[in-house]
């Protein structure tokens, strides 16, 4: 007859390999952290850079008669960036576009939150950039770098007409792009149009005032 044999069903002993993987796990965690506070003081200091050459650049030119605020779907950051500019400076032409849509209005969330501060979205309807005027407008504001590209190489706009919202911020955040609240939650509205409200607030600070 044959002898069944038992098989051993215990965890298996850690060997030297194991303990090699957490001799290593835990210098590679500190390098990692020391790696990302590095890399946030050099955002940070960038920012600083960037915000004082967008001051000095805005203080220094004429006082824009035209300006656009472009956003991806022009339904929710450059609608709001947009209404701010109007009611801060009633004398400058201000309007905004978006890279894709038409013709359609700002989520309700964006209504309810701009009504809380005082301004009034419910008649907005998107429109494209290229049906917006872009070449008649003497500022042309924009929600990230890559958006500023793409409006310089597609719509001809020189670099000196183009400001990149957050680079007017004088807070630092993780990211040099305004978020895009867009099917998220109240939260992430609340803090892109905190955001727009600090970048407007200097805006409006540095632009020549008229004579």
């Amino acid at each position: 007859m044959a002898r069944l044999s038992i098989v051993n069903f215990a965890p298996p002993v850690a060997g030297p390999a194991s303990n090699v993987r957490s001799r290593t796990f835990a210098p590679r965690q500190a390098l990692g952290r020391a790696f990302r506070g590095a890399h946030s003081l050099y955002e940070r200091a960038l920012h600083r850079r960037r915000h004082l050459t967008a001051r000095r650049r805005l203080s220094k030119a004429e006082r824009p008669r035209r300006m656009l605020v472009v956003c991806y779907g022009n339904i929710c950051r450059s609608p709001y960036l947009q209404a701010v500019l109007q009611r801060a400076l009633p004398d400058i032409a201000t309007t905004s576009a978006g890279f894709v849509g038409n013709d359609r209005p700002v989520p309700q969330i964006s209504i309810s939150l701009s009504a809380e501060r005082g301004l009034d979205l419910s008649r907005h309807r998107s429109r494209l950039i290229a049906q917006s005027g872009i070449a008649d407008a003497d500022l042309v504001i924009v929600m990230d770098a890559e958006q500023a590209q793409r409006v310089a190489s597609t719509f001809r706009v020189s670099r000196e007409r183009i400001v990149i919202a957050g680079d007017l911020d004088p807070m630092f955040e993780t990211t040099r792009a305004i978020r895009d609240p867009w099917n998220q939650p109240i939260e992430v509205f609340e803090a892109s149009f905190d955001r727009l409200d600090r970048c407007a607030a200097t805006l409006v600070s540095v632009v020549r005032p008229t004579k």
